[in-house]
């Protein structure tokens, strides 16, 4: 349980158990492979198997016998219910030029999406469509109590050390330190929304510890500042590409360019929301985009699975910057007009109107160009916010929130009757230990310097610890400067580095966002000191040269939980 500040803090109950994956495998009806030759069969690969305990396998192989939908689909099937995922149907179905089967996903949760590549049989264009038909998702909580106000103090007691040379003055050294908050909040107590154990009261019989967060007010519901596919709810849709860490509005490294094919259509950068946090809500979506070469518009759908929305009450605000929005039908938006040279901020307010099943999911897609005629466009985006406010505040950067965080006890606890099915809970918690700034736990790296080279481990290239400085340098080998730390995977720590040299390459962060898959996360490279949020699949911090010849030296580096 987590209190954040009052007009923000909700307690939550499980309403919902953890769901799986429904995935749609589409392949051609007729000549799925290309045929050189005369060749017509072959095998194909899968990357992103997930079994049953959540193990990611890639590049398994299956063959197909003949050149006909059927036969891949059947041999693709035959693989995947090899490892635990099984049939929506039994039977394939026909949509148009296409044969397809809905598979669900052995493990529960968000899990990678599948790809179909080529093996010693080659594919041809479009042969292949993987589709999500239901994302999978963790156990889901429903809100049941509302903060009305919240207090936060911290307290030292005094020793008296007063002697006979105090010259008749009281002197005091400092003793013990507490912390303490308090708050006041509405509470369901609706038969049809059982706590479940989440309420205070159970905190307060069972004497659990409760994780507390006094902070500034969270105005973005993104937790994080990257636009990165493979970041938590960032996906690219169709063959999108992204080049991640270009310069962004706030002279920092993390916007991105997208880039889509040529003669294609419906390449975009998605964020996916669980719509149960924007139920009955107004919401503000906003980011920033800058126009690249030849292309100065893009479109954006407003979408969703199981959700009655939108439409035609979107309101499209220019915030700053050039530009105009105009609605074009359904779902879709359309700005033009954008600068290549300068940034613009675009709003769009709507309101959710209802969400009728804890499985319902919200998207925001973000095509360059014309969504359905898309060739060879280039958008550089940025900053993306989510609020629930009908109007658009200045952007909110998830990794620089003031806040003070640690463990408590539920010390008293009162209850006031209220109307209809809510009472009023008065409860105060009294801290356990320390208190930390920022939500940041203590300091994970005991050689935040790089003064001891045997407290690290370093790998290829000229990678070296040395004379105050970690050097990741290599002509083109993999180099990397790495140390175990023990950190738990699906946690969130905070990254600080300074990069004292840079004259070549870049550098990335493996396995750095657990979304089932490992990845490389890149993180700014150029001269200058920056903070990145990660959260790690394993237990290593490894930095590491994203590609090519690399020449980079860091100075300074710092990683703490964030709790």
């Amino acid at each position: 349980m987590a209190i954040k500040n009052a007009s923000d803090l909700l307690v939550y109950a499980k309403t919902t158990n953890p769901a799986k994956q429904v995935t749609r495998v589409r392949v051609l009806t007729t000549d799925p492979i290309e045929v050189p030759d005369g060749g017509t069969t072959g095998t194909v690969k899968i990357d992103n198997i997930t079994n049953d305990s959540g193990t990611i396998y890639d590049d398994i192989s299956t063959a197909a016998s003949t050149n006909t939908g059927s036969t891949v689909l059947t041999a693709i099937s035959n693989l995947l219910t090899s490892a635990t995922y099984d049939y929506v149907a039994s039977a394939e179905q026909t949509d148009g030029n296409y044969k397809y089967r809905d598979f669900t996903n052995g493990a529960v949760g968000i899990v990678p999406t599948l790809s179909i590549k080529d093996g010693t049989a080659t594919l041809n264009e479009n042969a292949v469509i993987i589709e999500i038909v239901t994302p999978g998702s963790s156990a889901i909580f429903d809100p049941v109590a509302y903060s009305t106000s919240a207090s936060f103090s911290t307290n030292i007691d005094l020793r008296d050390v007063t002697n006979k040379d105090s010259d008749g003055w009281s002197e005091s050294l400092g003793g013990l330190k507490s912390f303490e908050v308090s708050t006041d909040l509405l509470q369901s107590i609706n038969p049809d929304v059982p706590l479940d154990g989440t309420d205070f009261f159970d905190k307060l019989k069972n004497r659990s510890l409760v994780d507390l967060s006094f902070s500034d007010r969270i105005r973005n519901i993104i937790p994080t500042n990257l636009t990165q596919s493979g970041v938590d709810n960032f996906t690219l849709l169709s063959s999108l590409s992204q080049t991640n860490l270009q310069a962004d509005p706030f002279s920092n490294y993390t916007a991105s360019l997208l880039t889509t094919g040529a003669s294609t259509s419906n390449e975009a950068l998605r964020y996916t929301v669980n719509a149960t946090r924007l139920h009955r809500k107004k919401i503000n979506f906003s980011l920033y985009v800058k126009g690249q070469g030849s292309t100065t518009q893009f479109d954006i759908a407003f979408s969703g699975l199981g959700v009655s929305f939108i439409g035609n009450n979107i309101k499209a605000t220019i915030v700053e910057g050039s530009g105009s929005a105009t609605h074009l039908a359904g779902i879709y938006w359309r700005v033009t007009g954008l600068s290549t040279s300068s940034w613009t901020r675009v709003s769009f307010q709507t309101d959710i109107i209802d969400v009728p099943g804890a499985t319902s999911l919200i998207y925001f897609n973000v095509y360059p160009g014309v969504y359905n005629s898309q060739n060879n466009e280039q958008l550089l985006t940025s900053s993306w916010q989510i609020e629930l406010s009908p109007e658009v505040t200045d952007y909110q950067n998830p990794t620089d929130i003031t806040h003070w965080q640690g463990n408590a006890l539920v010390s008293s606890l009162s209850f006031d009757a209220g109307v209809e099915d809510n009472l009023t809970c008065s409860a105060t918690f009294t801290g356990t230990g320390n208190i930390y700034p920022n939500g940041l736990g203590s300091e994970l790296i005991e050689d935040t310097g790089f003064d001891d080279p045997s407290y690290w481990s370093v790998s290829g290239g000229s990678a070296v610890v040395e004379n105050g400085y970690g050097k990741i340098i290599t002509t083109s080998a993999l180099a990397k400067i790495y140390k175990n730390l023990n950190l738990t995977p699906g946690d969130f720590y905070l990254l600080t580095y300074t990069v004292h040299t840079s004259t070549q390459g870049s550098l990335s962060i493996h396995d750095a966002w657990e979304n089932g898959s490992e990845i490389d996360v890149e993180i700014p490279s150029a001269v200058g000191t920056y903070s990145v949020l990660l959260k790690p699949g394993d237990s290593n911090l490894e930095i590491k040269r994203t590609s090519g010849a690399t020449t980079i030296w860091l100075s300074s580096i710092s990683l703490k939980k964030v709790l």
